[in-house]
């Protein structure tokens, strides 16, 4: 017979089990649940083909077309568990660590070799997660092909398993090529669960679950409750990845990256375990190396190891290239009560940070230890393992706030970039979030370009998959070209192919490809499109809240027509990162195409107010004028569309609707002038109204306002002297 947890996957549906059973309270549900577990088992229904629906808490059970009258069983009778009257059965609870893993990529794995991947994880399940379960006084709850759930009586234990697990997985996957390595994400939670003979179930449950879906591929995440109960645990290292808004849930939950000093160190050890492979007469399947020649070379190793591994400091900022820390901003208003604000700051600056995909960011405690405090930035990038630190300060001048920030290389103690601000103190909260917003996304572009020249000059001619990643995105901050956006795909297609667990290597490459694509650059066409969706197909199954991923996938949906799917996917990538100028603007983009022009402004104008030095700032203009253009406000529309022209003159479409916004507005000699502009590029050579509509076919749009903007784009053209063909 099958286990609970296979009847919570045969009986989901989207109304869920408590709502099913209506007022009957939850041990009645757990039994009416039974129930329908034996049926299904006779009836051989115990089977559900798609495990990403399943929710482990049992309010969220799901059943399809189920019919529990089918088995004749009076409401009544149901409370008579055990000889009892028909009253609630007690509840049995307990506290416990919960820990839920599940692989990376599993349906891709089945399909590249279905026999070879479920062998290998059944040795794997027997040969590791058993015994590393077991080892740390844990109890198996269930394991099914792609995941595993365990509870353990202290977060030590739950912590200790899930890095003696995810190290024997490593170790396997060193010898193993790219595209057959198995990788799992853990998520671990500390709480009440409720327990029955077979199965847990409750909150902690499902939070374990949220997580287990943050991770990044072969990761850890614990709550706030885990990271508190064992910070200054020796050997365990806590990073704070901000707090994150889950499913089901009203309030976001604090998430944090769990490593290890040991995992750290072993990375030096690794090559030498598999030189030790190499020799050993039995193929490498989970077990231990007991082998004199395996034996011989870990000896070595360690004897290596204590002259020359590097501490842990070291390792650390190998790992964790863009490292920072957001030091205490300072208060220079003569009001020391605006210290407040400064802290809150501090504290917000530090957690959208924490946000950007492989940053690692200094815990806000360590940082305001700094605080007051005179200090070397070269001494503070040694003490803390961090190649940049943020400084700045405000000031409150009446109902002003001036602020400054600049960005340090610990290194050399250069300052690489600064920025200056300021706003109107009307909403305090306000002030604070448009403050830490702008901050935070335009040090996101800073840091990206600041770590694209350094793997330029660190690792030369030999380049890692993170390196390529880094240079492709470097290239394109620095200025949107078509040459740019060229050697940014090669250099992506170069990093998804020594990494292809890398989920923004593939995000950035279908973003790529989807801009070539639509604005016509390096003849990409349907192909590109096409290997755009597969690439954000990748990006997204390997780490679902990638708010770049979705991104991407607007920009791909957008190519295929299917606005309403591309509009989601805009919107999506801003509820993931609410400091994402560019997935503000497109979401406006998409709201324009949809014939709501109106509602588009306000968004783009949010992008622009969080990135006022964006490379994309002449789209963002772009798509203020057009909104204005599509509502026939052709004048408003003059100011934005001049302004994208300066920032990105090598676009066609933001040049023409400036041509014909000048002409429909009666400025027919500004008009003239500007198609000649247009004209005397070499890169818009022949361009002809008949072109620009054949362009506009590339974002077939079928919605009355925009084939009627669009119309009067073209007779404003016609106006200023284009030629129709």
């Amino acid at each position: 017979m099958d286990t609970p947890s296979d009847t919570l996957r045969l009986n989901q549906r989207p109304s869920g089990f408590r709502r099913f059973c209506g007022t009957l309270d939850l041990s009645k549900a757990i039994t009416i649940r039974r129930i329908i577990y034996g049926q299904s088992a006779k009836e051989g229904l115990n089977k559900f083909p798609d495990h990403n629906q399943h929710d482990y808490l049992t309010e969220d059970v799901k059943a399809t077309n189920y019919d529990i009258s089918r088995n004749k069983t009076k409401f009544a009778d149901v409370n008579q568990v055990n000889g009892t009257e028909p009253t609630s059965a007690p509840l049995k609870r307990r506290l416990a660590a919960v820990l839920l893993a599940d692989v990376v990529g599993y349906s891709r794995l089945m399909s590249i070799d279905e026999e070879n991947t479920h062998v290998a994880l059944a040795d794997y399940a027997k040969d590791v997660i058993e015994p590393k379960v077991a080892a740390q006084g844990g109890r198996l709850i269930r394991i099914k092909g792609d995941s595993f759930l365990a509870e353990f009586d202290s977060a030590i234990s739950a912590v200790r398993c899930g890095l003696d697990v995810q190290d024997a997985l490593a170790n396997h996957n060193a010898v193993l090529s790219a595209d057959r390595r198995i990788q799992l994400r853990i998520g671990i939670n500390t709480g009440d669960v409720i327990v029955d003979e077979h199965d847990i179930y409750g909150n902690s449950v499902n939070i374990a679950a949220r997580l287990e879906g943050l991770a990044e591929p072969g990761e850890i995440y614990v709550t706030r409750g885990v990271r508190d109960q064992l910070e200054g645990h020796p050997g365990l290292l806590f990073e704070d990845r901000g707090e994150r808004r889950v499913k089901n849930f009203k309030t976001p939950i604090r998430v944090y990256r769990v490593n290890s000093v040991r995992g750290q160190s072993r990375r030096f050890l690794r090559p030498l375990m598999v030189l030790g492979r190499c020799f050993s007469p039995v193929a490498f399947r989970f077990r231990s190396r007991s082998t004199v020649l395996s034996t011989a070379i870990l000896a070595v190793a360690a004897m290596v190891g204590a002259v020359s591994l590097p501490s842990w400091r070291d390792q650390w900022r190998a790992t964790h290239r863009t490292s920072i820390m957001v030091l205490p901003f300072s208060n220079l208003s003569a009001d020391s009560e605006q210290d407040y604000l400064a802290d809150a700051i501090t504290d917000d600056l530090t957690t959208d940070l924490s946000r950007l995909p492989g940053t690692f960011v200094i815990s806000r405690g360590t940082a305001f230890s700094y605080k007051g405090k005179p200090f070397d930035a070269k001494q503070v990038g040694q003490e803390c393992g961090v190649r940049y630190l943020l400084e700045g300060s405000i000031n409150r001048i009446e109902a002003r706030m001036q602020t400054n920030a600049w960005l340090i290389d610990t290194a050399s103690a250069a300052q690489l970039w600064a920025d200056h601000f300021n706003n109107e103190v009307a909403d305090l909260f306000q002030l604070e979030q448009d403050v830490t917003g702008r901050i935070a996304s335009s040090l996101g572009i800073e840091l990206i370009k600041a770590e694209g020249l350094r793997a330029m000059d660190e690792q030369g001619a030999n380049p890692d998959a993170m390196d390529l990643r880094v240079r492709a995105m470097h290239l394109y901050f620095s200025s949107v070209t078509p040459e740019h956006s060229q050697e940014a795909r090669r250099l992506l297609k170069q990093a998804v192919q020594r990494d292809p667990y890398s989920a923004e290597a593939w995000g950035w490459l279908a973003e790529m490809l989807s801009y070539d694509y639509l604005r016509g650059w390096n003849a990409a066409g349907k192909n590109e499109l096409h290997e755009a969706d597969e690439a954000v197909r990748t990006a997204l199954e390997i780490d679902p809240n990638l708010a770049q991923a979705h991104y991407a996938e607007g920009l791909v949906r957008r190519g295929k027509g299917e606005q309403q799917a591309a509009l989601t996917a805009f919107t999506r990538a801003v509820e993931l990162d609410p400091n994402f100028a560019r997935a503000y603007a497109e979401q406006g983009n998409e709201l324009t195409r949809a014939g709501r022009p109106s509602e588009a402004i306000p968004l783009a104008q949010k992008a622009i107010k969080l990135s006022p030095r964006d490379p994309a700032l002449g789209g963002f203009y772009w798509i203020v004028g057009r909104s204005y253009f599509y509502m026939g406000k052709y004048r408003d529309a003059i100011p934005p569309l001049q302004k994208s022209v300066s920032a990105r003159p090598n676009m066609w479409y933001n040049r023409l609707y400036l041509v014909s916004a000048y002409a429909l507005s009666d400025h027919l000699d500004e008009a003239l002038i500007a198609l000649k502009e247009f004209n005397t590029r070499r890169e818009f050579a022949g361009y002809t109204i008949e072109r620009v509509k054949s362009s506009e076919e590339a974002v077939p749009d079928s919605n009355p306002v925009v084939v009627a903007a669009r119309q009067k784009l073209h007779e404003g053209l016609q106006m200023a002297g284009m030629p129709e063909r």
